[in-house]
């Protein structure tokens, strides 16, 4: 005879391995600093990509000014000093909201993975009750 509490248990497993299972087993691989960490090298590459996208629109909408700057080396350094930091701080932000928003996701797989675990034991002891 199938006990109820035991479907109902084995049925939640399943809906929660078909939901959000397989993503985080893929994200409990991993360390929280190595998982954080290496969203933000990802994020800090497509940053780059953005910044030298909008540098290029920008020179390419701009580039006689860009071309009469080149021979004045003095503007040249302010001009580059100026985009580095826009650089910097574009990287700066797009580094913190992807720390954020990783640490966020990897707090919640945990507390889901738990929940989960949690459910796998109370299920081996039903099991271990019934023998």
């Amino acid at each position: 005879m199938l006990d109820e509490e035991k479907v109902i248990l084995m049925t939640k497993m399943t809906a929660f391995i078909d939901r959000e299972g397989k993503k985080n087993d893929a994200i409990n691989t991993y360390f929280r600093s190595d998982y954080v960490g290496f969203n933000i090298i990802k994020s800090v590459i497509s940053a780059t990509i953005v910044f030298c996208i909008f540098l290029g629109t920008y020179v390419l909408c701009k580039f006689e000014e860009v071309v009469s700057n080149l021979y004045n080396t003095e503007n040249l350094l302010s001009v580059g000093r100026k985009w580095l930091i826009y650089y910097l701080l574009l990287v700066g932000v797009y580094s913190l909201a992807t720390y954020v928003i990783y640490s966020i996701r990897y707090t919640k797989m945990r507390k889901s993975m738990k929940a989960y675990y949690s459910n796998l034991k109370k299920l081996a002891r039903m099991y271990e009750k019934k023998d």
